[in-house]
């Protein structure tokens, strides 16, 4: 089993990376992505962290930790620099938060995401057929 997104207490989620990462050993899988929340606030609080933490993983766990980060309500127009920025503090892979219809996302995050080259397009809700071409 895999999961390429997961939270830890440096956003929403309810565990440390290292409780977060036990739990999904004791379930067998293979590999886990710790992607948490981030905008322009944080990114660079949240990723280095996780780096050190999934690097000291790595090494004793039977677990393959990545390091990622979920793009959420960043405006469209930042979202290019931001994962560019993401991407050189050293995230493994970018995760963006969509179009959902149950949060105030902003219209065109799903476009600006697949043209800035994220990896997993999350919670996208309704997405226009062009950008399911595109993505």
């Amino acid at each position: 089993m895999i999961d390429f997104h997961t939270h830890t207490i440096f956003s929403d989620g309810e565990l440390l990376p290292s409780e977060l990462v036990r739990r999904a050993e004791e379930k067998g899988y293979r590999f886990i992505a710790l992607t948490d929340h981030v905008d322009r606030s944080n990114f660079d609080f949240v990723i280095p962290r996780l780096l050190r933490c999934a690097a000291e993983l790595n090494t004793v766990t039977s677990v393959r930790v990545l390091v990622g980060a979920e793009i959420t309500h960043v405006p469209p127009p930042l979202i290019p620099s931001l994962v560019e920025d993401i991407r050189r503090t050293g995230a493994q892979l970018v995760v963006a938060h969509g179009e959902t219809l149950v949060e105030p996302v902003a219209k065109g995050t799903n476009r600006a995401a697949i043209e800035a080259g994220v990896d997993n397009l999350a919670h996208p809700g309704p997405i226009e057929p062009d950008d399911v071409k595109l993505a």
